[in-house]
């Protein structure tokens, strides 16, 4: 990077700090904040000011102006003041280094010159007493009281002190208990005088550098979301200046120069800037989407543009319309209008699973490309644990997309990649988890407050959410709302009450009218008002016959034979693995070689085949004699209820709310085909439903299907499951009517009713509540950073740092194991599906063959795991049965193996499990094959 590629004002701020570190005490300058490299060791007041310009970069390049905006009204400051106060914060955030207890913790031979250079600069390292030596004061809790003392000495009330000393505190992922605080304020009474006097050059000379000097008199109000933003932002120049390969140790070099070197290497990206498009609608998809003459956007699509553009400030937008009218690109759209309008950050594509989120990626680019402004760089993250085996999100890491004099380019950066810091990135696609984590009390939770308070945030098919996943997203659009973040909420199928929480979560405004059935429908949520818009309907795309059947295997399996006769593709969806597994066994022998089996129980890139191979087979493009064959079975879970673009003559679904009925309906005659496609038999669109073990005289449900679903809403869809569906028409108002309180039922179901309802009562207060173990309060009730890290301790015995288990809490699932199936062998072990056989050891792994073990992972069933002592039983097994070179490759690290034998069987705790590519992963009993429990 040449001196002009940086900001005048980064470059202007490096300048003021040359000569800094040369200006501070013998003492000051005797402190080291960093050892252990072979180059040395780096002085405290080097890094300090490292991480004060490094701010200052991130301030100038990559912070938004919506983000500056919200920090500047919450705390009653100027942009400018919002600048140093960031800075200085970022310079001071390890003053607490400058302690006894830290500086002779490196008190050993190897080391011993530069803690001989404290103590002879006057010093004093040794404690006064054996409390005060064992006494262990974190550093970045010591950091908060010094810098809290410090303030109130600038007249800073001391409520507004604690607060805003709270974000150099949390600078390693967590605010402290105030005991702590307190613990760290009395040791500090106990140190030398020298000790508080060169703690105290320190702020000073970082106050005056930065400018804060005079900003510190006018603060008077610090909240929590303020707090949590800048802590986040503390942390991001912190990792930069610690960053060996940006910031080397020693202090060599000018500070231009270390700041030009430093931010060169992590390659910051500013804030998206989608090019300006003031014209008329049309223009907006010709200029973002590269749309023709030929293709016009359609009422959904100009609806949400034309109600973004009627809007200035942040908003949230609400799409409810079928699938299939073009949602994706309207919310593209309208989140690139956003986007320019409010000067966000960026946006972030929140999909239900990993599948919709690759399924997104290459969408997103397109529209990132052409959407940017000439000339300008934005980067890109796909967020989810496997985006390392994406072949198109990997490829961004060696070039740009769209990288011509027309479009912009977009990149994947290398330092704004990984679970805590790619989210950083202008662009994001990932899970939906990755946002609701928002809400979620976790280490470092403010780095992501910080990636997301200034983005623009999408969620894809929020209609599958239930109560539990429902709380983490009211509070996550709370929290969005605070920041002043605009958010756009997509669904096919959405009950009136979850639109309206939604609303209120976001808003105060209400509503001057009701929208009633209206469908297609666009909500637009501002803090003034909420409007709403109802684009002109499609006309009707599906007709189609309801009929319930009974549930043995034999009726489904002659059933499919009267409507195949001719030929066809059906899907049988099951709402369980063992359903699914007992229906493939029983079709397979019915129809051999036409049926394909497809569930969440195959590893995972035996799930990405089934899916490349159904869409071959089953998507728009195929037609009978190219590519669809002349009859095909599909049976699968809920993994093909929605998002995968496939389209069957005959739809076979186990009883499920009518909502998720009807996202099933959408792969029933979802394309428009040639008549030689369909067989006169199956011309017509039928819907057979499955899973009444009991239908007279009350419905009585497949045990699986009660466990999963809401039983209230069962026995509503069980009632008000109509003859005949009509798409789109008759969408809203089954929805609609589904989930009020109440339905009317006919008398003989009057007390397994009153069951049912007292039963999902209880389910949602126990779901609320457990949510509220690890989910934070609402901005305005969190008074202080420490809050927003306070678990109770049932969530503490279990709270892990990764980012599986923290997905895992904003889902109403019990966390499972993943596990990679491999083959043990006379002389090692051999992955499972590998084309040659290859037999490996414990030795480095070629990076093709990791590549495919990293490819192979599925979850074990949660009642595998369930009881703690079943845990500690086969995770302990596990990780002794794991090859010990996997940590040695990150694409492995962590992982855990699961060795078959030559029969692909093993033992596992109490437990036998087998893995096949017909059934994937089963649990055996008694000899009898028997699957994995729980959707999927």
């Amino acid at each position: 990077m040449n001196i002009t590629a940086l900001p005048p004002s980064t470059l202007e701020f490096a300048s003021s700090a040359e000569g800094w570190v040369a200006a501070r005490s013998a003492q000051a300058r005797a402190l080291w904040a960093k050892s252990g490299d072979d180059s040395g060791h780096l002085s405290l007041p080097q890094h300090l000011v490292d991480t004060a310009c490094a701010a200052a970069g991130v301030f100038d390049i990559w912070v938004s102006g919506a983000m500056v905006r919200f920090l500047a009204d919450n705390l009653r400051l100027s942009h400018d003041e919002v600048r140093a106060l960031y800075i200085f914060l970022a310079g001071v955030h390890d003053v607490g280094k400058a302690i006894p207890q830290f500086q002779r913790q490196i008190d050993r031979e190897q080391y011993a010159h530069i803690v001989s250079g404290v103590r002879d600069a006057g010093l004093p390292l040794d404690a006064r007493n054996r409390e005060q030596q064992e006494q262990k004061i974190p550093h970045g809790v010591a950091s908060g009281v010094i810098l809290s003392n410090w303030l109130v000495g600038c007249g800073v009330p001391r409520s507004v002190a604690k607060r805003l000393a709270a974000t150099v505190d949390a600078h390693h992922g967590i605010a402290s208990e105030e005991e702590a605080s307190n613990a760290a304020a009395h040791a500090a009474t106990m140190y030398s005088s020298a000790w508080g006097k060169v703690q105290e050059e320190l702020v000073d000379a970082m106050a005056q550098l930065t400018g804060f000097v005079s900003v510190a008199p006018r603060l008077r109000r610090m909240r929590t979301a303020s707090a949590q933003v800048l802590s986040g932002l503390v942390v991001m120049a912190d990792w930069i200046a610690s960053n060996a390969d940006a910031f080397p140790m020693g202090s060599g070099g000018s500070q231009v120069d270390r700041t030009i070197r430093g931010l060169a290497a992590i390659e910051l990206t500013g804030p998206l800037r989608p090019r300006a498009v003031e014209d008329s609608v049309d223009q907006v998809f010709a200029e973002f989407f590269g749309w023709g003459s030929d293709r016009t956007p359609r009422a959904v699509q100009r609806a949400v543009v034309d109600a973004v553009r009627e809007v200035d400030g942040p908003c949230l937008v609400i799409v409810e319309a079928e699938t299939g009218v073009g949602k994706t690109e309207a919310a593209l759209a309208g989140a690139g209008l956003m986007v320019a309008r409010n000067d966000a950050q960026g946006v972030y594509f929140a999909a239900p699973t990993m599948a919709t989120a690759n399924g997104l990626l290459e969408r997103t680019l397109d529209w990132a490309s052409r959407a940017g402004e000439r000339g300008g760089v934005a980067s890109m993250y796909l967020a989810h644990s496997k985006n390392s085996l994406v072949e198109p999100y990997q490829s961004l890491r060696f070039q740009g997309i769209g990288e011509d004099l027309e479009h912009g380019s977009v990149v994947a950066k290398e330092w704004m990649s990984g679970r805590r810091k790619g989210l950083l990135s202008n662009i994001v696609v990932g899970t939906v988890d990755q946002v609701l984590m928002l809400a979620l009390t976790q280490r470092y939770s403010m780095l992501r407050h910080a990636a997301l308070a200034g983005k623009v945030v999408i969620f894809d098919e929020v209609h599958a959410y239930d109560a539990y996943t429902s709380a983490y997203l009211l509070t996550t659009l709370e929290w969005l709302h605070y920041y002043g973040a605009s958010t756009i909420v997509m669904s096919a199928t959405l009950p009136p009450d979850r639109r309206n929480a939604m609303i209120s979560a976001y808003t105060d405004a209400r509503p001057n009218d009701d929208p009633g059935d209206a469908y297609p429908l666009v909500t637009v949520a501002t803090d003034e008002h909420v409007r709403f818009y109802t684009p002109e309907p499609s006309p009707t795309t599906l007709t189609a016959t309801i009929e319930v059947i009974a549930d043995d295997t034999d009726t489904l399996r002659a059933s499919l034979e009267d409507n195949l006769a001719d030929g066809g593709c059906a899907l049988v969806l099951c709402n369980t693995i063992s359903r699914a597994q007992d229906a493939y066994r029983v079709l397979s022998d019915a129809f051999p070689g036409e049926v394909t089996l497809h569930h969440a129980g195959f590893m995972s890139w035996e799930r990405v085949e089934r899916e490349d191979e159904l869409r071959a087979e089953l998507g728009p493009d195929a037609r009978r004699g190219a590519g669809r064959p002349l009859r095909k079975v599909v049976v699968a879970t809920q993994v093909a209820e929605q998002s995968l673009d496939i389209d069957v003559d005959v739809l076979y679904s186990d009883i499920a709310p009518m909502d998720l009925v009807i996202q099933r309906a959408g792969r029933l005659h979802r394309h428009t085909r040639p008549a030689a496609d369909r067989p006169s038999k199956v011309s017509s669109p039928r819907i057979y439903i499955r899973g009444f073990v009991q239908r007279e005289p009350s419905p009585i449900f497949d045990s699986g299907t009660a466990a999963i679903y809401d039983p209230k809403i069962l026995l509503h869809t069980a009632a008000l499951l109509p003859d005949t569906f009509r798409r789109p028409g008759d969408i809203a108002p089954l929805v609609h009517a589904t989930y009020r309180r109440e339905v009317e039922v006919p008398p003989a179901w009057l007390s397994v009713y009153e069951e049912a309802k007292e039963a999902s009562r209880l389910r949602e207060e126990s779901a609320i509540k457990r949510s509220s173990d690890y989910r934070i309060a609402a901005p305005e009730d969190a008074k202080h950073l420490r809050e927003l890290f306070k678990l109770t301790d049932h969530a503490l015995r279990s709270l892990d740092k990764g980012e599986e288990r923290g997905a895992a809490q904003v889902r109403d699932a019990e966390p499972t194991v993943e596990v990679i199936p491999i083959e043990l062998t006379e002389f090692g072990y051999s992955p499972l599906g590998q084309p040659n056989g290859e037999v490996l050891w414990d030795s480095e792994l070629e990076p093709r063959v990791a590549r495919h073990l990293a490819a192979s992972t599925v979850r074990l069933p949660a009642r595998m795991t369930r009881a703690l002592a079943d845990f500690e039983a086969v995770v302990g097994q596990l990780e002794e049965s794991t090859p010990k070179t996997w940590d040695d490759n990150y694409l492995l690290r962590g992982q855990l193996a699961l060795p078959l034998n030559a029969d692909w069987v093993a033992r596992v705790g109490r437990f036998q499990v087998r893995y096949s590519s017909e059934l994937g992963l089963e649990t055996l009993s008694d000899n009898t094959a028997r699957a994995v429990g729980g959707g999927g």
